[in-house]
């Protein structure tokens, strides 16, 4: 695989979880002495642990698709004899040059 097919697809996701979970953990930790705001929840500050939920969800993303990202062991198709076998299928039925 290469270019666009090779995007692993955790990356963005993961990316878009830790900025998320950053901006509403932050917001969590500015409003954390207001006790009117966070009355509904029981007193708890549900933006910060939120945020801190979406931050780990995102972090665990980014680490899953960079541990992938080293163990990525494609193999030219030749390599192999299923590969080689389909290599011919392919030839002989016109579909490569």
């Amino acid at each position: 695989m290469s270019g666009a097919a090779a995007l692993d697809l955790r990356y963005p996701i993961g990316g878009l979880f830790v900025v998320l979970g950053l901006l509403l953990a932050g917001y969590g930790a500015m409003t954390h002495g207001d006790a009117t705001m966070y009355a509904r929840a029981t007193g708890l500050n549900i933006n910060l642990w939120w945020g801190a939920a979406m931050l780990a969800f995102g972090a665990l993303f980014l680490a899953l698709a960079a541990r992938a990202g080293r163990r990525a062991t494609a193999r030219p198709a030749m390599e192999t004899p299923e590969g080689r076998e389909t290599e011919r299928r392919e030839h002989e039925a016109g579909l490569e040059t």
